[in-house]
């Protein structure tokens, strides 16, 4: 029987998942692709993960949720000045986007047949991206409604900028949608 995993261990294969699932999707990430990528076996898998690939899309949607809420709706909701947060937002979907050039974990996901609990914590991840840019949307200006359609309108951008460059090459999208962003808070919002 495998021994448990640490902290810093579990999080490190979930790592190793989550780019397995953002890369392939959930049905096309097949578990001898998740064992290669993990360098478990796939009884030592199941040992960490019982009900296997539900339960590692659970895992790697909490861990992207963590991210969520860390690097975006905290930094979103806090005291700094409304272009430090946003240009610290931008920064960390550079990161996890790789400049546009990376697929994305929760396009992916959506569209697969993942369980309840997955597609629960899927959309809580969404509505924290929300949140937070209608929160900044709000900061600069703009009226609740009109700051919460331009959160989901955002959203819907980088979707749309991801699949895209995946279809051509093409990040131009993804970077005037972050520019779209810190235009917030240049530009006065009626």
């Amino acid at each position: 029987m495998p021994a448990a995993l640490d902290p810093k261990e579990k999080q490190a294969i979930v790592g190793r998942l989550f780019e397995m699932f953002r890369d392939h999707g959930y049905e096309g990430a097949t578990l001898a692709d998740l064992s290669k990528a993990t360098s478990l076996g796939k009884s030592s898998l199941y040992h960490h993960f019982p009900r296997g690939k539900e339960q590692m899309a659970e895992a790697v949607l909490g861990q992207g949720k963590n991210f969520v809420k860390s690097a975006i709706n905290d930094v979103a909701h806090s005291s700094e000045s409304l272009k430090s947060r946003i240009r610290k937002i931008v920064d960390a979907f550079d990161v996890i986007y790789g400049g546009g050039q990376n697929y994305c974990l929760l396009g992916r996901l959506s569209c697969d047949g993942i369980g309840d609990d997955a597609r629960g914590t899927l959309r809580e991840v969404v509505e924290l991206w929300i949140d937070a840019i209608t929160h900044l949307a709000r900061d600069s200006g703009m009226p609740q409604v009109r700051a919460r359609q331009y959160g989901e309108d955002w959203f819907t951008r980088v979707q749309g900028a991801i699949i895209m460059h995946a279809a051509t090459g093409n990040a131009g999208p993804y970077k005037r949608t972050m520019a779209a962003l810190a235009r917030l808070a240049k530009e006065p919002s009626a």
